[in-house]
């Protein structure tokens, strides 16, 4: 035990004199987090619906018409849409290169259609390469049509007089029939009045929060779910280089010779092992401290993430003993190794979003150490503790370990 201690506290003060593949693959994850934080953050902390672009042609320019073009201008309106009032051959080339949301056609001949209780139609004109916002539009204008409908159908007789007022010259216009008229109209607004003042169903908006759950995604959110994919990702490429030294020993002479030392190659090989396995924890803990300092990104229990660490650079550590124990040079390492770690991350959750994947590379990303890690930091973070995640991680790296142990030993003894 004591000699493999003095070979891995070698290897260690080694590896920490010519630092720059560490750093370099330390730094790496680090900057793919931060462009993609830059990228793909929130523009704000909540999730409020964007102005409405609309366009807005009124070819008939009546009563009616002023009505409707008004409904726009109330401040809860205003909120919602960006209505912007021009013709029908300005409206449509605007469409055409994308400017709005949908145009909304007033027809020439509304108002006086609408008083003469005729159908009359309303064009509204979506933009295809928008999918929500110019529904929204579309159904605002339904309601629209169907208040305006109620209305015209509830007030038939008032809505004939303003009728014939429009085609009666001012000075011919009996005026003072108006106030029999007006007095209908008002008991009819006051019958209205009794049915929907007050109104017996209400609607009462409540938000819930589950327990641990956040109100709100911030752009620190979205550093704390990216980095422990990139994180696992990098560890997986400096254990492999770390691990290389298995080789590289082999193939310049240096196991033969510190073969003839009293050190045992049950003893080297734990050296070579523990070192990456311990040099993995290190790198982990440098991005942690890192991802905390620069994106403030969260990790959970403290504890919980070292031991998810811990065991994710244990697994490494035995993969990658294996492999450079089934391989016969350098240059086969580097071969296999790089690909397979693309291979991991790819299917493993670390370049694409789990929930975005298909169903098969979800399938497929269950044997990866990735899918696992990014899993366990995932429960970590909801308050959680990652049993499932560890126990999967822990069992297939002994697993891989009680390979790669019989198989290094038969190439030692080379």
């Amino acid at each position: 035990m004591r000699r493999l201690l003095l070979v891995l506290a070698n290897d260690v003060r080694r590896h920490l004199k010519a630092p720059m593949a560490i750093l370099i693959f330390m730094v790496i994850p680090l900057g793919m987090t931060g462009l993609i934080g830059v990228i793909f953050a929130p523009q704000t902390e909540g999730s409020e619906l964007p102005p409405i672009s609309v366009l807005l042609v009124d070819n008939d320019k009546g009563l009616a018409s002023k009505l409707l073009v008004g409904a726009f201008d109330v401040d809860q309106m205003k909120e919602m849409f960006q209505v912007t009032v021009t013709d029908e051959a300005d409206g449509r080339k605007r469409m055409g290169r994308g400017k709005a949301s949908a145009m909304v056609v007033i027809p020439e001949g509304f108002t006086l259609d609408l008083l003469d209780a005729k159908p009359v139609t309303l064009l509204v004109v979506k933009n295809p390469s928008e999918q929500f916002l110019p529904d929204v539009v579309e159904e605002f204008m339904n309601t629209m049509a169907v208040m305006l409908s109620g209305v015209v159908q509830a007030f038939a007789e008032e809505v004939r007089g303003i009728r014939a007022m429009l085609d009666r010259p001012v000075e011919s216009f009996p005026w003072d029939k108006l106030g029999p008229e007006f007095g209908k109209a008002q008991k009819k607004v006051v019958a209205a009045r009794t049915y929907l003042d007050p109104l017996i169903l209400r609607l009462k908006a409540e938000e819930t929060k589950a327990a641990g759950a956040r109100t709100s995604f911030t752009q620190a959110d979205l550093f704390s779910a990216v980095l422990p994919g990139m994180a696992v990702m990098f560890l997986l490429f400096i254990v492999q280089t770390l691990m290389r030294d298995i080789i590289s020993e082999r193939e310049d002479g240096k196991l033969r010779r510190m073969l003839t030392t009293p050190l045992r190659p049950i003893e080297l090989i734990g050296a070579r092992i523990a070192g990456g396995w311990v040099m993995g924890i290190a790198v982990l803990l440098v991005m942690v401290a890192a991802g905390t300092l620069i994106f403030r990104a969260t990790w959970g229990p403290l504890g919980g993430f070292l031991l998810l660490g811990a065991v994710a650079s244990f697994w490494a550590a035995a993969f990658f003993a294996l492999l450079h124990a089934l391989v016969r040079n350098r240059n086969q390492s580097g071969a296999f190794s790089a690909p397979i770690i693309l291979a991991f991350s790819l299917f493993g959750g670390s370049m694409m979003n789990l929930e975005a994947m298909p169903k098969a590379f979800r399938t497929v990303g269950i044997l990866t150490p990735n899918r696992w890690f990014i899993d366990g930091a995932a429960l970590l973070r909801d308050g959680r503790f990652p049993f499932v995640p560890i126990l999967i991680l822990a069992g297939s790296g002994i697993l891989l370990l009680a390979l790669a142990v019989p198989a290094l030993r038969r190439r030692t003894s080379v």
